[in-house]
């Protein structure tokens, strides 16, 4: 996925994101480079240091797996996640 938030994934948006992942069971990886850290941690979030127009990889482990996938996808690329 192509981060496509306006500034990138700073502190506001990676909370956001954080809670996005929060809301599925799954195990949510996030990983760009040979970093890969749990999307429902902030500060794991935090040191990816993700700018507009980076390229991250994520993964889901779980029940809802293809829901979480979806969800975060939407959410970066445009910013909006599911209700």
């Amino acid at each position: 996925m192509v981060v496509a938030i306006k500034g990138g994934l700073e502190a506001r948006p990676i909370a956001e994101l954080v809670q996005v992942a929060s809301k599925y069971d799954s195990k949510i990886y996030i990983e760009i480079g040979t970093k890969r850290v749990n999307a429902k941690s902030i500060m794991g979030m935090m040191s990816l240091d993700l700018g507009a127009g980076d390229v991250m990889n994520v993964s889901a482990e779980g029940a809802d797996e293809q829901a979480a996938i979806d969800d975060i996808a939407s959410f970066v690329t445009g910013g909006k996640a599911k209700q």
